[in-house]
């Protein structure tokens, strides 16, 4: 059997090694000019093929010393590595060939190679020198889309400069040149341009014309190929969803921020990725959501770890995580995310050294260098840690304390709480078995009542007798209140009527609006509808049949709480109840109360319970199952 499997692998190997024999040969029966268009449209994705033929390029270049082919086979090399320094090499080598070759497009091709260069290695100011050298040796007649195309190259430096209107007037010369003419090229030219023109635009808070430049490069995307439309289309939303952020539509931002995401991805562009997040991250923030920002901001920092990448605008995400942590006061979060911002700032630091003394204007890194000296301080500091070990022992031991001492207190003020809580619920109960008993005692008799009771639409006249219609309206408060069978109920309506009155003026709303809010609400109350985990004031407002201003204004004034919490209160009070009629509801885990309720999570219950009660959940039901057991 292992003789077998060693023949099999024998063969395969062999096999193998013949057919890649036999590849190279197909490959170098080509012409040098079959090979060149055939590199053209290869990419480093396909890499066997693409340095299979790069190899026998440069085997037969170098056999025919074509120079031409020779130029163009190092140009091919440059980017066969993703090291800037063995890049420098064959730049070296790519210029030597330029030289000798003695004609200005092949010098103007070396100049942009090697500005490309430096432009991976982050040195913008080397970069956008060698691309004006390029510029220079450019006649702008005779090679016009070469000139606007460096024209392009030279506002993304600027850009990346952060030199947003020396950027801006190069991306629009560009785009104005590119929009001009209907070949493919140009139309690649003109979507490119337009994009980094309104992203331009965006930074430099021009927000309403950077969406105009949007909305005409969205226009222009059916000129292009289906591949390349889903791309563009991609990354023109990645800014219209930037200007949504800026304009705070934070929701609409982030559903375009999500859309752009998947060719964004596809495209390995970890740079727009990272800031994708970021921005998701912050409007999530901004919309009070800051459990989904955490989520976003994390993948921010995944990328540090992971890829080894950040940029200025990223860095702030480890602001908002220290800050959520701190919030939280969860002490090892905190510190881990103050470790992290330490860290990519000396990143930072490193990645962007070539940008301290920026050409015209320079790079605001002044909290940079904070951060930097703020490590500085810390490394410092670690000398003296012993001794600080010592004093921090002590204080700890203090802080123990401390925090027994308020622990008990705590805990006592609960109790105080807690007995206060019962009593109210025991003395609430009591009025209202009392209030049931009076309603259920029969009515007084009163002398002299006729037999022949009037029907409800009549009322007698205790003095002569006669039937008297309610709609008349008597002369005075005095005749009202003359029988005192009736003068509470009529001086009740009164005061209603007068409520309702006082009531309509706040919200706006007619009595009848009011009315009608009134008997939606005890529906809602009696059917438990604030059970529901998705009830808002907007869906209940439709429910209602009025709008959100009518609905809110009612319960502010009724009730005398917020929307949010009068469902909170009639949730803690229907737990409460629970408790009292189910005992088996007191060995229900949090989490589990806090979705019966409807309740988000068990952080917003027990927020909630802490606010209705003045003690936690978690004290309350402790002291119930003790007496339970007692």
């Amino acid at each position: 059997m292992r003789f077998l499997y060693l023949l099999f692998y024998l063969f395969t190997v062999s096999f193998c090694a013949t057919a890649q024999s036999d590849t190279k040969k197909n490959i170098a029966r080509h012409s040098l000019n079959e090979m060149r268009e055939k590199l053209n449209v290869l990419t480093k994705k396909d890499s066997v093929t693409y340095y299979n033929w790069l190899h026998a390029y440069i085997k037969k270049v170098k056999a025919s010393q074509n120079s031409e082919h020779l130029f163009n086979a190092y140009k091919h090399f440059v980017f066969t590595t993703d090291d800037p320094k063995v890049m420098h090499l064959f730049t070296d080598s790519l210029t030597q060939q330029a030289l000798k070759i003695n004609e200005p497009l092949h010098l103007i091709d070396t100049y942009q190679i090697r500005s490309t260069v430096f432009y991976i290695e982050k040195n913008y100011q080397q970069s956008l020198a060698y691309e004006l050298k390029a510029l220079q040796l450019i006649d702008q007649k005779k090679h016009a889309y070469e000139y606007h195309k460096s024209l392009y190259a030279i506002g993304q430096t600027y850009f990346y400069l952060q030199q947003y209107e020396d950027a801006l007037a190069y991306f629009e010369k560009a785009r104005k040149f590119f929009e001009g003419s209907s070949s493919y090229k140009y139309q690649l030219g003109f979507m490119n341009s337009i994009r980094y023109e309104a992203l331009t635009h965006t930074y430099l808070k021009n927000y309403s014309y950077s969406n105009e430049l949007v909305d005409k490069g969205f226009s222009q995307l059916p000129k292009i190929t289906p591949d390349e439309q889903n791309f563009e289309k991609a990354y023109i939303n990645y800014v219209y969803a930037l200007n949504l952020h800026f304009l705070n539509d934070y929701q609409k931002s982030i559903a375009t921020f999500k859309s752009a995401l998947p060719e964004i991805i596809t495209n390995e562009d970890y740079a727009n990725e990272s800031i994708a997040y970021y921005y998701i991250g912050v409007n999530y923030w901004k919309l009070g959501k800051k459990e989904d920002a955490i989520a976003y901001f994390n993948k921010v920092d995944a990328f540090f770890q992971e890829k080894n990448y950040a940029n200025l605008e990223t860095k702030e995400a480890y602001t908002y995580l220290m800050d959520y942590y701190k919030q939280q006061k969860n002490e090892e979060k905190q510190l881990y995310y103050t470790n992290q911002l330490l860290k990519v700032t000396v990143f930072l630091q490193n990645e962007y050294r070539f940008l301290s003394t920026a050409l015209h204007k320079q790079l605001d890194i002044k909290y940079l260098e904070s951060e930097k000296a703020r490590l500085e301080y810390s490394l410092q500091t670690k000398s003296r840690l012993f001794t600080a070990a010592i004093v921090g022992g002590s204080l700890l031991l203090i802080g123990f304390a401390v925090a027994l001492l308020w622990n008990y207190l705590k805990k006592k003020e609960y109790s105080k709480r807690y007995n206060e809580l019962v009593a109210q619920r025991k003395n609430a109960k009591a009025e209202e078995k009392t209030q049931l008993t009076e309603i259920a005692k029969p009515a007084p008799v009163v002398a002299d009542v006729p037999t022949n009771v009037p029907e409800p639409s009549t009322v007698v006249d205790v003095n002569t007798q006669e039937e008297v219609r309610v709609t008349e309206v008597p002369a005075s408060i005095e005749a009202l209140t003359a029988t005192p069978e009736i003068s509470q109920p009529v001086e009740k309506e009164i005061n209603s009527n007068s409520k309702k009155n006082e009531r309509s003026t706040v919200t706006g709303a007619s009595n009848k609006v009011w009315e009608s809010i009134t008997q939606y609400l005890e529906v809602f109350e009696e059917n438990q509808g604030f059970l529901d985990p998705n009830i808002n004031l907007n869906q209940l407002a439709v429910l209602f049949e009025t709008n959100r201003s009518y609905l809110s204004s009612y319960i502010n004034a009724s009730k005398e709480k917020t929307f949010n919490d009068y469902v909170n209160q009639l949730r803690i009070d229907y737990l409460l109840a629970q408790f009292e009629s189910n005992p088996q509801w007191i060995h229900y885990k949090i989490s589990h109360i806090a979705e019966l309720l409807g309740f988000p999570s068990s952080r917003s219950f027990s927020n909630a319970f802490i606010k209705c009660t003045g003690i936690s959940p978690s004290f309350y039901i402790g002291q119930l199952k003790e007496e339970a057991q007692t």
